[in-house]
């Protein structure tokens, strides 16, 4: 069977890899069709004079034994294990995330005092709709207006109010990361402040390179199976007949025939009149000539409105080899929509980002050494309260299937595709609502 995967990032190449690996189709015909020069879509890795920046903070972690196991089939003995160190910056101040006691208390008085009446006082929502429902009806008016409003409209572009709840479910309890500890509501978090112990969570990175190697890797045994990739190659649309996809059509206006297509790319490229919409995300990878001793985190979330970034990554606390001896470096993530100046002109935002950097701590005097931007186009989904209805007017034709966080339109993790793409690989139906099962 003519099999075409539009997409090479983790969906894609675990699809094509599996497709390939499962000894079903002996004579599979598998091509895989990639905009960019490299496999990884949203899990690619730049190296930039020794320095080594992935988009955003890329690790994996899972509770799903299938995909862990695939996991190490992959890596081989080729990952190490690091324990997790994330943070959230408030009030003026680095606290870490899952929130601790300590961290909290350093909370001002004022949004202490709040936060504590809010756990008796929570506003009674008859029917939780957005986003904004759910954070009022769980952590209170208080935690909503201090953190959540600001940071979802910033990172978003969009008013919590005109998000779906599912925005809620699919980011907020999982941004924690480990199952055994909760963020669901004031309560939990209040439990998990007060465990002995925190929990602490491991992640697997690979032990060179950046999170690409795992991808190299698959791409390695794909090609060694006989499946061929096309890089630097857009796709515009399929080809359909009598209801079934026949092929796909390439921005050069070559069509490359296929009796199955798994589309991983946006999926507005196929359906533009679904009117659903993705974020951008604007990276300023940045090298440093010395280590910033207030980067002692992996990933932190700053939700202030005078900042130009929502999140801030630390290569070097994934593994000390992704900096050269000595050195560090900082991914900014600057999201924004694709007719913004910002997207358009990176430069004319240098100065401000680098202010923003400096106020906060993350770099100091004429430290930077450069600074390398990437344009990453349509790395999140945006859940519009009516997201559902416009996702249900698609109607693939037979033949084609809409997979990964950008062909589904689905919030999710590395994890979460690789679960999927087991799954439709094996000829199975899957969840996406992978967060409800926490």
């Amino acid at each position: 069977m003519k099999t075409v995967i539009v997409g090479a990032g983790v969906s894609g190449l675990t699809l094509a890899e599996r497709i390939l690996a499962s000894g079903t189709e002996a004579n599979a015909d598998i091509t895989v069709i990639e905009t960019a020069d490299a496999p990884g879509g949203l899990a690619r890795t730049f190296s930039v004079d020794g320095y080594d920046f992935d988009i955003g903070p890329h690790r994996f972690h899972t509770a799903n034994e299938e995909v862990d196991s695939y996991l190490r089939e992959i890596l081989a003995d080729n990952y190490v294990k690091i324990s997790r160190k994330s943070s959230v910056h408030m009030a003026g101040r680095y606290r870490n995330w899952p929130l601790t006691l300590a961290s909290v208390l350093g909370l001002p008085l004022l949004v202490l005092w709040r936060s504590f009446i809010d756990l008796f006082n929570k506003p009674k929502i008859p029917e939780i709709l957005s986003f904004a429902d759910f954070i009022r009806s769980r952590y209170g008016n208080n935690l909503y207006d201090f953190f959540f409003s600001g940071y979802t409209k910033k990172f978003t572009g969009t008013d919590a109010e005109n998000l779906h709840v599912d925005w809620a479910q699919a980011g907020v309890n999982r941004a924690v990361i480990d199952k055994r500890v909760k963020a669901d509501s004031l309560l939990s978090l209040l439990k998990g402040m007060l465990l002995p112990k925190p929990v602490e969570t491991k992640f697997y990175y690979p032990s060179t390179g950046g999170i690409q190697t795992f991808c190299n890797l698959q791409r390695q045994q794909i090609e060694e199976a006989g499946g061929v990739f096309r890089f630097n190659t857009n796709a515009t649309g399929i080809v359909e007949e009598n209801g079934a996809v026949t092929g796909v059509e390439l921005d050069s206006g070559e069509i490359i025939p296929a009796e199955r297509v798994y589309w991983t790319a946006p999926v507005t490229i196929l359906y533009p009149e679904s009117g659903l919409t993705f974020i951008n995300t604007l990276l300023a990878n940045i090298s440093l000539k010395s280590e910033i001793s207030v980067n002692n985190y992996q990933w932190c979330y700053f939700g202030q409105d005078n900042l130009i970034f929502s999140r801030l990554t630390i290569p070097r606390n994934f593994r000390a080899d992704c900096v050269p001896h000595g050195r560090d470096s900082v991914v900014a993530e600057i999201t924004c929509s694709s007719d913004s100046e910002i997207w358009k002109n990176p430069e004319s935002v240098k100065d401000r980002l680098v202010h923003d950097l400096k106020s906060v701590g993350a770099v100091r005097g004429d430290d930077i050494q450069f600074i390398d931007w990437q344009k990453i186009p349509d790395t999140y989904p945006v859940y519009s309260l009516d997201y559902k209805q416009r996702l249900s007017s698609i109607k693939p034709p037979d033949g084609l299937y809409l997979t990964g966080r950008c062909g589904s339109f689905w919030y999710n993790n590395m994890d979460h595709s690789i679960a999927q793409a087991l799954s439709i690989a094996r000829g199975e139906d899957y969840r996406k609502d992978f967060w409800n099962e926490r």
